[in-house]
């Protein structure tokens, strides 16, 4: 036992650490402008399954938080070798960018560039207003500019244009990764972002490459022959790598008949799906200007205006803060106050603002009371928790559960998966010291009593074994159904100290090397079964 508190008082002194700068709040930015993304598939071509993967990548649904920038060619044969190991990737693709000109193609696109050089605004226009917020859009229309005003904003979107390469690598289907029972395929994602440097040098070169309606052949021909050396920088920002898989049991087994079965071309378009989503959601956790920023609008419940527009998902998560005037800096600074998750009921706000954007709703999972007007900034986090603790009852020793949560998949709040085990060694008629492990897994479903306290359901299955030196014919092994239900309180957004019961129900007979022993669990170990109850503390990551 004293083993177990060291290990979670090194893991919570660990996690505060990690959390200690999201406490902070006071380089939040309050205001968000959409950013561009230009994507590519990084191909390599000697690389198992690259020609498939090439096929499917053009059928990528591209989220709609972002303007697609995406240029006519989606594919880059990647221009070094993975057996060079001397080689840094993001150096090479960035040298490989800047004498392909492809920064330069896509401010081209941005100023809608033909072919004979002229350019227009229309786009930059369509993009500032569609970028402006309903608050934007009021107190544009208190201006003599009005709408005006907002389109020209659309020019300062040019400068949130990024790149972005995704490399799929170690792509293998069930078959070749040697797992037995799945169909459905395995891989690495890396993902290399990099930024168009569109600085104010830059935008000036450009507009003297402008060509208007009155220039004579000779100044448009000039006009394009500067155009043409214009060299557009870009600098590369970060890399991420995510491990995605879109696999699913086969139908000769007993889950497999009962889920819907995917043919394997399905599931690979799912990974080349996945390896995109993921890689963007990774990204979202560390880059500024890729976190939504908002107000709260109202409350109970929770609706503030983003949707679909800002590619918002069931359960994505939200810090809020509330602005306080610091007297010793002079200054009003944002304190956190809370975090609250989308639920299921998001709008279509793919639209124009005109002052009355439809809301979303959310639900608060930790904090104090929170009011309108609080800022709320995206913050994804990892989706999973750590359960340690002990349970006491027939059934009984340390304990630990892995919770991950599905809302983002499948449009559910609140929805989790999980794996348990544990460990007890107990005294029995039958021997001294038998110990018991057992494992198993389940679905857990979340309800917010208040603001800090969760009640969380579960039903799950598994299997427990017992085993002692004394055993000849190997370990006892049993089935179990678990039925329960967990209440936590908030100690913190990201600490959660937990009690809980549930219910061990055996199902079949014992089982060891030569098969069914014929006996139940309870005849084998008296009394082995009921209610346990638990106590531990949960990370949330």
């Amino acid at each position: 036992m004293k083993k177990l508190l060291s290990v979670i008082a090194f893991i919570l002194l660990g996690v505060a650490g990690f959390a200690q700068d999201v406490e902070k709040g006071n380089k939040i930015p309050s205001t968000y402008d959409r950013s561009s993304i230009t994507t590519f598939y990084l191909k390599f071509p000697t690389q198992n399954h690259a020609s498939e993967v090439e096929g499917l990548f053009n059928k990528v649904a591209f989220t709609d938080k972002y303007y697609n920038n995406n240029l006519d060619n989606l594919v880059i044969e990647s221009p070094y070798s993975r057996s060079d190991v001397s080689v840094k990737p993001e150096q090479v693709i960035e040298s490989y960018l800047l004498s392909k000109g492809v920064a330069n193609a896509i401010v081209s696109k941005w100023y809608n560039r033909k072919e004979d050089g002229a350019m227009d605004l229309e786009l930059v226009f369509d993009r500032g207003m569609f970028n402006a917020t309903d608050a934007a859009y009021i107190k544009a229309q208190a201006t003599k500019r009005g709408e005006s005003m907002l389109k020209d904003y659309g020019n300062r979107l040019i400068e949130k244009s990024y790149i972005l390469l995704l490399d799929y690598q170690n792509v293998m289907n069930m078959k070749e990764a040697k797992i037995e029972k799945m169909k459905g395929w395995k891989a690495t994602v890396n993902g290399y972002l990099f930024k168009v440097d569109f600085n104010q040098e830059i935008q000036n070169a450009l507009y003297d490459c402008w060509i208007y309606p009155e220039d004579s052949p000779e100044v448009k021909a000039e006009k394009n022959k500067k155009f043409q050396e214009l060299s557009i920088p870009i600098k590369f920002v970060t890399k991420t790598t995510v491990y995605v898989t879109a696999s699913q049991p086969t139908e000769d087994t007993q889950l497999g008949k009962f889920i819907k079965q995917k043919t394997e071309e399905q599931l690979f378009q799912e990974l080349v799906q996945k390896g995109y989503d993921e890689t963007l959601y990774y990204l979202e956790m560390n880059q500024e200007e890729f976190m939504v920023k908002t107000t709260i609008h109202q409350v109970r419940p929770i609706r503030a205006k983003i949707g679909l527009k800002e590619g918002l998902k069931c359960d994505h998560r939200y810090f809020a803060y509330e602005y306080v005037y610091n007297e010793k800096a002079n200054k009003v600074e944002p304190h956190f106050r809370g975090v609250i998750r989308a639920t299921s009921k998001i709008v279509d706000n793919r639209q124009v603002a005109r002052g009355d954007m439809p809301t979303s709703e959310f639900y608060q999972t930790a904090g104090r009371k929170l009011r309108e007007g609080y800022l709320l900034r995206q913050q994804n986090d990892f989706g999973v928790e750590l359960l340690l603790g002990y349970e006491t009852g027939e059934v009984g020793g340390v304990y630990g559960r892995f919770d991950a949560r599905m809302g983002r998949y499948i449009n559910i709040k609140a929805l989790f998966v999980y794996v348990e085990g544990g460990a007890q060694i107990k005294d029995y008629p039958i021997q001294d010291g038998v110990t018991f492990l057992h494992y198993g897994v389940g679905l857990a479903k979340g309800f917010m009593l208040t603001r800090n306290v969760e009640l969380r359901t579960y039903i799950g299955l598994g299997k427990e074994q017992a085993s002692h030196s004394d055993f000849t014919n190997g370990a006892l092994n049993v089935l179990y159904l678990k039925p329960g239900a967990n209440l936590a309180l908030n100690l913190r957004h990201y600490i959660q100290v937990m009690g809980g019961l549930g219910l061990y129900s055996f199902i079949g007979n014992a089982e060891n090397d030569n098969g069914d022993t014929g006996l139940t669990w309870t005849d084998i170990f008296t009394d082995r079964k009921g209610m346990s109850t638990m106590f531990g503390i949960k990370l949330m990551f």
